[in-house]
């Protein structure tokens, strides 16, 4: 349910000025009728004490009320702010309700309608790599009936493998899809973890003196789509192993039992990634290297298909670079599972 933030009406500053003045005026009145009585000598000294207090008992009262209200002016920022948080986490479906004609009227108008031109903008995007990737599908299936009919030679393995890519990417392009728009794709159960993690390194034969797996209980288990999450894994340790030099060690493969979560996490010894790429690692088609070569990486898809997997699990995947410079910490958290 979106949630929804009400304004009321009027100018802020005036409101907060009408605020200042009512309690400068109320301290004024206070001390004016007060002051008789606690200067006089007239008066016993216990009453003095007593008249002294009130004052300040009532100088405090009005300045709680008085801070009560401006207080209740200013929610509407903090609630701004909330929805501000949600958009940064892509939740782009958040909305304000607007009454009024205030500053935070104007300003939460304006956020309503930005939030709509970013989505719309973004399903726009979508829709053309969907529909791009639908349409290419055709013609490099014509191509690979061309290329078969050709003699071996150096450039028809050149051909093949770039359209052996081409096909990677677009099946990655429509899975993203379809995770995004049916839920009911994934295929939920009960994994053990420890079996998950050599499913998945199965696949590394050729590279397993690169990969380290430390102690896993064989109890843990989440609940999970295993033919996903793998792919999650495979993208991960592959991007590891592409990164990480040879001979400078071993990337590791951890798990770490939490009181409500289990965290599968991935440390390798690359060159890390600069801090300010971090935030756009997910994004799709983005890649920290802007060379664009097949020598530096791939298209930049694997690891915003990684992040809709995860989503969908309700699950996170999270990057950091490592304290000592050389190296990422990719950590997938997972729901534990009881029993």
């Amino acid at each position: 349910m979106k949630n929804k933030i009400q304004f009321i009406s009027g100018s802020v500053l005036v409101k907060l000025a009408l605020v200042l003045i009512i309690l400068a005026l109320s301290i004024i009145i206070m001390l004016f009728g007060f002051s008789d009585l606690v200067m006089s000598t007239s008066v016993d000294r216990r009453l003095h004490h007593f008249f002294l207090l009130l004052l300040i008992f009532l100088v405090i009262i009005v300045f709680i009320i008085a801070a009560t209200i401006i207080h209740h002016f200013l929610i509407p920022v903090k609630r701004l702010t909330d929805a501000v948080n949600e958009i940064k986490k892509g939740n782009l479906d958040k909305k304000v309700i607007v009454k009024g004609h205030d500053e935070f009227s104007r300003l939460a108008d304006a956020f309503n309608s930005m939030t709509a031109a970013l989505k719309k903008m973004i399903q726009a995007r979508e829709q053309l790599l969907l529909d791009v990737s639908h349409e290419l599908r055709t013609p490099i299936t014509r191509s690979k009936l061309a290329i078969e009919m050709m003699p071996d030679s150096k450039e028809k393995n050149s051909v093949i493998e770039d359209i052996r890519e081409m096909e990677m990417m677009i099946t990655d392009i429509l899975e993203t899809a379809r995770l995004k728009n049916d839920d009911n794709v994934l295929n939920f159960r009960d994994v053990f973890i420890l079996q998950l993690i050599q499913k998945t390194l199965s696949s590394f034969e050729k590279e397993k003196d690169k990969l380290k797996v430390n102690p896993v209980s064989d109890k843990l288990k989440i609940k999970v789509d295993e033919g996903r999450i793998m792919i999650v894994l495979r993208n991960i340790i592959e991007n590891s192993i592409k990164y990480s030099p040879a001979g400078k060690g071993q990337i590791e493969i951890s798990v770490f039992d939490q009181k409500e979560e289990i965290i599968i996490q991935i440390e390798d010894f690359g060159h890390g990634i600069p801090e300010d790429k971090l935030p756009f690692v997910f994004e799709p088609f983005y890649r920290v290297d802007d060379s664009r070569s097949k020598r530096s990486g791939g298209y930049g898809l694997g690891l915003h298909l990684c992040k809709r997997i995860m989503e969908v699990h309700g699950a996170e995947i999270t990057i950091r670079n490592k304290q000592s410079g050389n190296g990422i910490i990719v950590c997938l958290s997972f729901k534990k599972v009881s029993g």
